[in-house]
């Protein structure tokens, strides 16, 4: 699966292409502009099996909206690892930012987004301490040495043989459901019906024990 970034710098004339639902923002600063430090998501991956998780292409990425003013905030306490933007409002020059921790909105004249590093797949809606910490810097070539770790690779690895783990447990559950409707027809007799249960139903234990205690164990 690859994923082929447009461009890394994108600006308020992009805003109608971008979308905000479950952007992460880890940190934010008032310096005449208002930063922020995000996990952007340029991709959602759709399943290809009925109900599995989505996949994301994500990078962490500068927000700077430009010499704010009448800035307004109605937010609860933030917690450590970052809130969720749920999606931008745009007026005119007047800009709002709901989160699930409440909003602010203030107004700019315009706003750039600096892609610091290159897009990852992620298995989750954000890419967390593997971003390399925090930063507000303005660039597009920040080098993160963390992905060239070995212990960094090796992780990647098995993270991808969990994901085809879980992939075949949900088509497993999926044949199963689908057994049970054939039996509720009458299209199976009992004997056929309870023979490819019990094998569906040892394979679904058998992934679920790789599964255990990982991201991908309620998928």
């Amino acid at each position: 699966m690859e994923y082929t970034l447009e461009k890394s710098y994108w600006n308020d004339a992009d805003f109608e292409q971008m979308g905000w639902g479950d952007v992460t923002i880890y940190q934010m600063a008032m310096t005449g502009d208002l930063e922020f430090d995000i996990d952007y998501i340029f991709k959602w991956n759709e399943p290809e099996l009925k109900g599995f998780m989505f996949t994301f292409w994500i990078a962490p990425c500068t927000l700077v909206f430009r010499q704010i003013r009448e800035l307004r905030f109605d937010m609860d306490v933030v917690r450590s690892e970052g809130f969720r933007i749920d999606y931008i409002e745009r007026s005119g020059d007047h800009w709002t930012i709901v989160t699930r921790n409440g909003e602010l909105s203030f107004i700019s004249e315009a706003y750039e987004m600096f892609v610091r590093q290159q897009p990852m797949l992620q298995y989750k809606s954000s890419i967390g301490l593997e971003r390399g910490g925090y930063s507000l810097d303005r660039v597009t070539d920040q080098h993160n040495p963390y992905w060239n770790t070995e212990a960094y690779i090796e992780k990647r690895k098995k993270e991808a043989e969990l994901y085809g783990f879980a992939q075949k447990c949900k088509q497993k559950k999926l044949d199963l459901e689908a057994l049970e409707e054939r039996r509720l027809i009458g299209e199976i007799d009992t004997l056929e019906f309870l023979r490819l249960r019990r094998e569906l139903q040892m394979a679904i234990d058998g992934y679920g024990y790789w599964l255990k205690g990982t991201q991908f164990e309620n998928t």
